[in-house]
């Protein structure tokens, strides 16, 4: 995450996280703005966590599980 600030991987996210905490506290970041990161963080775990719950359902039922981040969002019949 030195030059590139795209986060691409959990462990990215992690330390992405661990870096605004020490932000904190050291006074560098307020607290809104850290609440605001806290929610954008918390739904992208969120949403890794369902992925990965459907992922290992459609595993035990022997279905060709999706590639992660690239499962269907929607109606299948729009497809």
């Amino acid at each position: 995450m030195r030059g590139d600030k795209t986060i691409k991987t959990t462990g990215q996210l992690r330390t992405m996280l661990a870096m605004a905490a020490k932000s904190v506290t050291n006074g560098e970041m307020d607290i809104e703005r850290a609440n605001a990161l806290h929610k954008l963080a918390k739904n992208i775990s969120d949403s890794l966590y369902s992925e990965t719950k459907i992922a290992m359902f459609t595993h035990e039922i022997q279905k060709e599980v999706p590639e992660m981040g690239s499962l269907d969002i929607g109606d299948p019949e729009e497809k």
